[in-house]
């Protein structure tokens, strides 16, 4: 069994669970987070992202603030959270689906997944165990 939790953007959550549930697997978890990916210094990458947060307006100075932190690294952007529990041969199925949702042109920004072994899983109500229990 394999978890696989996905930090994606927060417009991206109706795309993923559209296509979690194209692929047969209806279950996950998802949550609000806020965070931060690594700090891009390539100069076109960063005016691509600044140009798809918000439009800049020289008299904003709220803007201008959120830009400058963007590019220092201080900023720190909403996210959704999605936990998946799968078998294990259907992880890569998963993966494949997610990555395809959420890759967009930016080149930044599109977002992480993490694949962990999942050594147990519990059912609650009938106490099944393993795959059975996802």
């Amino acid at each position: 069994m394999k978890e696989i939790i996905a930090a994606i953007r927060i417009e991206k959550i109706g795309p993923t669970k559209k296509a979690l549930l194209e692929i047969g697997i209806p279950g996950f978890t998802a949550f609000k987070a806020v965070g931060r990916g690594k700090r891009v210094t390539d100069e076109t990458l960063l005016a691509k992202r600044k140009m798809s947060i918000a439009k800049v307006d020289p008299a904003d100075n709220k803007s201008e603030l959120l830009m400058t932190e963007f590019i220092n690294g201080a900023r720190t952007f909403p996210c959704r959270v999605v936990i998946v529990l799968v078998s294990d041969a259907d992880a890569d199925k998963v993966v494949q689906a997610i990555i395809k949702v959420n890759r967009t042109n930016y080149g930044i920004g599109d977002g992480k997944i993490f694949v962990m072994p999942l050594e147990e899983s519990i059912r609650i109500r009938t106490e099944e165990t393993g795959v059975a229990a996802l």
